[in-house]
């Protein structure tokens, strides 16, 4: 073989061995966006999501590219959670009582005087619910995958309204979410709920719109909702129950490993959330108490508060054929948690 025919086979033989190489070196798979939207911002909401996405990013290794929109610049909620169940929105980190019109059954948990108060306590009662693992199953089937459930804290009354007593409230109008048994506690008391997005209550509030708002305190400060309310008066008769969700269409498309880091990004959110929201709810109550009259209501008129709703709300929904099963249910579940104090 001459020297040329040599070099020929040899140039050849490279070009085979590399273009072999550059076969078997697949190109990197472009990392998937993951938007996870959020109506509030600059609070511990906010926060909570910012870490769901900070983990499934870290977790997945960049493979999923997570980022948490706030302050509802991917829509106001019903438009999220719409998004949301067609995939196009991945998560979101919010209280359960929004899903309450996709899945009614979730409305049980804004019951008044029912739940723990403390975000840890809301956060282990949730653990160990039948009831709540039922509406996990019914979420499901609205194209909801619900990770877990984690406590925000007790609700409370900021008011432009001086509240000593139950009868202040009457025709009072409170901003409310579209949980029918909220809906129907503000009208046992006398007030107006009125339902609305987040990003218009300090103007609602600030043009006489709406009178009061109702929220723990780290929402109620951080929002900056004490500038234009003069007073605060704790009645925790709700419980803010909240849950990290994403998409079902899109979680069930995933490989079982990113599905795993989704559940794992989660459930260590859930953890922080307990953590962030104890810390906060104690400091920004000791905020409001500087910014605005903070008061406590007094006893003889809770109990006021309760007579009105047993006659009323409580005993509509235990009555209600899909969601008295599931009330029943959480009561049960509440006396074993008592039980286990």
């Amino acid at each position: 073989m001459t020297t040329l025919a040599i070099n020929a086979a040899v140039m050849a033989a490279t070009l085979l061995a590399a273009g072999s190489a550059f076969g078997q070196a697949k190109p990197a798979a472009p990392a998937a966006t993951v938007l996870i939207g959020n109506a509030t911002a600059n609070d511990t909401q906010a926060a909570a999501n910012d870490k769901f996405a900070e983990l499934m990013t870290k977790y997945s290794g960049g493979r999923l590219k997570a980022s948490a929109h706030h302050g509802q610049s991917l829509g106001p909620i019903p438009q999220m959670l719409s998004s949301l169940q067609a995939g196009s929105v991945h998560g979101m980190i919010l209280p359960a009582g929004f899903l309450s019109t996709t899945v009614h059954e979730m409305s049980m948990f804004d019951m008044p005087f029912l739940l723990p108060g403390a975000p840890a306590r809301i956060t282990a009662f949730a653990a160990q619910s039948k009831a709540a693992a039922k509406m996990m199953e019914l979420a499901e089937l609205k194209g909801i995958h619900i990770v877990g459930f984690h406590g925000i804290g007790p609700q409370s009354f900021l008011t432009k309204f001086p509240l000593a007593k139950l009868a202040d409230l009457q025709g009072k109008k409170i901003r409310d979410i579209p949980s029918p048994s909220r809906n129907d506690t503000y009208k046992d008391w006398g007030a107006v709920p009125r339902m609305m997005d987040f990003g218009e209550v300090y103007t609602s509030l600030q043009q006489g719109t709406i009178d009061a708002v109702v929220n723990p305190p780290d929402v109620l400060y951080k929002m900056k909702f004490h500038e234009v309310t003069k007073y605060f008066t704790i009645t925790e008769h709700f419980a803010f129950v909240s849950n990290v969700i994403v998409s079902k269409k899109w979680f069930d498309g995933l490989p079982k490993d990113l599905q795993g880091v989704v559940t794992r990004a989660g459930k260590e959110t859930i953890a922080f959330a307990d953590l962030a929201y104890t810390k906060a709810q104690d400091t920004s109550l000791e905020a409001l108490k500087k910014a605005v009259t903070v008061t406590s209501m007094p006893a003889a008129e809770i109990q006021k508060m309760k007579e009105a709703a047993n006659k009323g709300v409580w005993q509509k929904m235990r009555n209600d054929p899909a969601r008295g099963p599931i009330l029943k249910l959480l009561e049960e579940d509440v006396a074993n948690f008592n039980k286990k104090k």
